[in-house]
């Protein structure tokens, strides 16, 4: 399956079985499918489980490590998110969501018009751009983690006269081989980057996901610029005056925004509880990485680590930021009904004209659960309970 929105999204979403299968009449396929997939999930799980595992080993060991039961909590908390979004996407709400932008793509390029087609691939650019930079980012992120140990200093603990060093290792998680370091290193590198797949895999989707009510919108507002040359081209085709002309592709637009209504707020109800589990927490986990990066102060350390904050921060921006492009287009609509030339047109169109321009007052919104709506504030107010979280960890 091939789909310039999505791009390399499609193989990754399709290894991990959360990617529906909308083409397939073979019926051995689903069968062979589940099994495949109940397979990677379980396997999820253990790798999950294990570093849950070792968090209880930590808090109730013999050696309580304050730094690595922050460390554990940190990164075992975006990878249960991780598995929670993907149980999310395979989901039925999902599932229609990824055959509305399919569809949505192949309608537009069947279709005859040029401009739309420049139009979505304009809109489609800096979306593909994102995902690449935040992949890259990501994979650097599971090589700088795999090569950290080699330039952590062991954890050195003091028991009466006894200095007992614990080296350090990619993941915080149970191993079945911790007396062979090397098998040890091994086993959490591929734990780690095993469910760092599906951390980013599903906030590539996520984010695709609420991308494309933005490019909905820009599609709109391309035709609602152009109202009278789509007038006059209905006028031609359907042999109508250009009233009727004007009702018709008024008709069309109004549907169209309520397709775009329809589809935030699918996406919305089906993600705000993921949202939740996103932002609400997110500042403890920022906070939990840079007082990694404060404990391990040397020049490796400091980029290794601060890679992955970066990452970590820039990923906060993309979902505020796309959730907040959003917002402002679809309450841009209003202006661009009313600037539409609209003196000439008839008084129903008028008053359709009057309604449309109220509909755009209340803007398309993702939302925190059942709380505010995510939008830049949400991220400066992020990064500020970060500092604030920060705080409360170097006095503890």
């Amino acid at each position: 399956m091939k789909n310039d929105f999505f791009g390399f999204c499609i193989p990754l979403a399709k290894y991990i079985y959360i990617l529906p299968d909308i083409s397939t009449q073979d019926r051995t396929k689903p069968l062979l499918h589940k099994i495949c997939a109940v397979i990677i999930y379980v396997l999820a799980l253990f790798c999950y489980f294990s570093e849950v595992v070792k968090l209880y080993q930590i808090v109730t060991g013999e050696y309580f490590v304050y730094d690595e039961l922050i460390r554990n909590y940190t990164v075992s908390y975006f990878h249960f998110t991780s598995l929670i979004k993907a149980i999310n996407i395979k989901g039925a709400i999902s599932a229609r969501a990824f055959k509305t932008i399919i569809g949505f793509e192949d309608n537009i390029y069947n279709g005859e018009d040029e401009d739309i087609r420049k139009v979505y691939k304009a809109s489609v650019t800096p979306i593909q751009r994102v995902r690449k930079y935040y992949m890259a980012g990501m994979v650097m992120v599971v090589i700088c983690y795999a090569c950290a140990p080699a330039f952590r200093d062991p954890i050195e603990i003091q028991r009466e006269n006894e200095t007992i060093r614990i080296r350090q290792l990619p993941v915080s998680a149970w191993s079945p081989v911790e007396e062979y370091f090397w098998l040890d290193f091994v086993w959490k590198s591929l734990v780690g980057a095993y469910l760092a797949y599906f951390f980013v895999t599903t906030d590539l989707i996520l984010y695709s996901f609420i991308a494309f009510g933005a490019c909905q919108v820009r599609i709109l507002q391309h035709y609602i610029h152009n109202f009278n040359r789509y007038c006059e081209e209905i006028m031609h085709t359907e042999g109508v005056p250009k009233n009727e002309s004007a009702r018709l592709l008024q008709k069309q637009l109004i549907a169209m925004h309520q397709d775009v209504i329809s589809y935030v707020n699918m996406i919305n109800g089906s993600i705000k509880q993921l949202m939740m589990l996103e932002f609400i927490p997110g500042s403890v986990q920022l906070a939990g990485m840079l007082y990694q990066l404060m404990t391990n102060l040397n020049a490796i350390q400091c980029i290794f680590l601060g890679q992955f904050i970066s990452c970590l921060i820039a990923r906060i921006f993309i979902y505020t930021n796309s959730a907040n492009d959003l917002s402002q287009l679809s309450q841009q609509l209003a202006a661009d009904w009313f600037e539409i030339d609209w003196i000439e047109l008839p008084k129903d169109i008028k008053m359709n004209l009057n309604i449309c321009i109220l509909r755009c007052q209340k803007n398309l919104c993702i939302t925190v659960g059942d709380l505010n709506a995510i939008d830049m504030t949400t991220f400066l107010t992020i990064l500020k309970g970060s500092y604030s979280f920060l705080t409360l960890l170097t006095t503890i």
